[in-house]
Order: C-alpha cells, then sequence, then structure tokens
C-alpha cells in the first residue's frame, strides 16, 4: 500500500490568517492543525488533551463542560478566520461522545461567532450516509436541537443506551443538520459554515476503500485535513451549508448502493 500523495509543499492558503481548532490535540484534529500551520495560519487549539509545537497556543477545557468552553471562548482573542471543529468523540459512553462530538462544536461556534473575522470560516465534521438516514431525520432534527441539560433524556428516547456505537453517527448527522440551518446565520459578515465527511471520525479510509485505492488507510487522515484546507482558504468562499464528503468514495458508494444508481 501507498502512503497518501502530498503536495510537495503546501500552498499557504491560510498565510496571515489565525485559525482555532478544536480537537488539535489528536487524531483528524491534530491533522487539520498541522495542516493549517503549514498554510502559513497561526493556529490556536482547544482541547482537553496535549498541546504540540505545530500550535501557537493550547486553550485548555474540559469539552463536556460548556461553562469551561465559555472561558475559552472570552480567553481567545478577536478576527479568527477559521474555526475547525473536529474533536476526537472518545470512546466513552454515548452521553460523553454526543457531548464532545456534536454539543462541543456547536456551542464553541455559536459562542465564538462574534469574535470572527469578516469573511471567516467555520466548518464541522459530519458522518458518512446510512440507509438508517430517512428514518433518523427525527432523531437528527432533535440532536441538531439538543440542549446540553437534556443529554441523558435524549439518549434514552432515542436507544443510544442499547446501542451506544451509533452515537458518532448521531453527532454527524446532527453537527450536519445545524450547518445546513446555519448557512446563513452570519451572511452579513460574510462568514460561511460548511460540513466534512471523513470515512471515519479520525478519518482513517475502511480497509476495502483503502485497499482499491491502493493506499494505507491512515492516507484518508491527510486527504481529509487537506479538504479541511480548501474550506478553510478563500478557495472556499462560494460554499455554505455545503456537505465536502472527503472520504475516499465511501458517501457516493453508500449512495449509490441505497438509490440504485
Amino acid at each position: 500500500m501507498r502512503a497518501a500523495p502530498e503536495l510537495a509543499s503546501t500552498p499557504l492558503l491560510l498565510q496571515g490568517r489565525r485559525v482555532v481548532v478544536l480537537g488539535s490535540g489528536g487524531g483528524l484534529g491534530q491533522a487539520v492543525a498541522l495542516t493549517a500551520g503549514a498554510a502559513g495560519a497561526e493556529v490556536l487549539g482547544v482541547d482537553d488533551a496535549r498541546a504540540f509545537d505545530g500550535l501557537a497556543a493550547l486553550y485548555r477545557a474540559e469539552l463536556s463542560d460548556p461553562a469551561a468552553l465559555d472561558a475559552v471562548v472570552a480567553a481567545l482573542p478577536e478576527g479568527i478566520d477559521a474555526l475547525a471543529l473536529f474533536p476526537d468523540p472518545g470512546a466513552g459512553d454515548p452521553a460523553s461522545v454526543l457531548a464532545r462530538a456534536l454539543l462541543a462544536p456547536r456551542h464553541l461556534a455559536e459562542a465564538l461567532a462574534p469574535k470572527l473575522a469578516a469573511g471567516a470560516a467555520i466548518i464541522a465534521r459530519a458522518a458518512p450516509p446510512h440507509a438508517a438516514w430517512a428514518a433518523s431525520l427525527a432523531e437528527t432534527r432533535a440532536a441538531a436541537a439538543l440542549r446540553w441539560d437534556d443529554v441523558a433524556g435524549f439518549v434514552t428516547r432515542w436507544g443510544l443506551d442499547g446501542e451506544p456505537a451509533r452515537a458518532p453517527r448521531t453527532a454527524g448527522w446532527g453537527l450536519l443538520a445545524w450547518v445546513m440551518a446555519h448557512r446563513w446565520a452570519w451572511a452579513g459578515r460574510g462568514i460561511r459554515v460548511n460540513a466534512l465527511t471523513p470515512a471515519a471520525p479520525d478519518g482513517r479510509l475502511p480497509p476495502e476503500i483503502a485497499a482499491a485505492r491502493g493506499l494505507q488507510a491512515s492516507a484518508g487522515i491527510t486527504q481529509a485535513a487537506n479538504a479541511a484546507l480548501f474550506l478553510m482558504s478563500d478557495l472556499s468562499t462560494g460554499l455554505t451549508g455545503a456537505n465536502l464528503a472527503a472520504d475516499g468514495g465511501l458517501s457516493a458508494r453508500i449512495t449509490t448502493q441505497l438509490d440504485g444508481l
């Protein structure tokens, strides 16, 4: 298997820009932070995990604590050019996954919006399509509007306690619905809001797709991070409310199978 094809040198698409990355401590969030830094950005990380040399600063916060996130918002500077929302959902119970992967990014985006520069970009991680999408629309709508004080009740109402592995998908679909609903929320300041769908929360490709493309599974991380770079840059100014599938063709395969195309 070959590694992901990488650019000889990352274009300085974010030269002089200030980027905040939620989830910078590991996984896809760290890959996005590293890619943004290589593209010339000043990268400010927000996470409860470790820092690394690619950050200009790390703002530590417990991602399941809205008060801690509000403290980070107060401490962050004005004039943020891009906000990338890729926290590690963790391997905890469904309530923890929803708090980290859905509520924390949504909360940070809404609270930080007044500090974003004109023309800024917000990018959130969505989840790939599934046969259950149509049947899950009510759950997805409820997830998009989920409150911090109702997480336990949501888990019970929608049966996630019996299917904990479904929680990351629910979080991703809820965040996608939030992105589409907020496509014009801050349009008066030129702020665009888009989603990015990797093959998995950490960006890795499924073995069968990696094999079909002659790549290592880890190649998906680099490819998804490069797609996030595009969405953070001025090259994507015509997009808002969109969902970019950087998943090696997984979404296309699922959709064609479901729709018989």
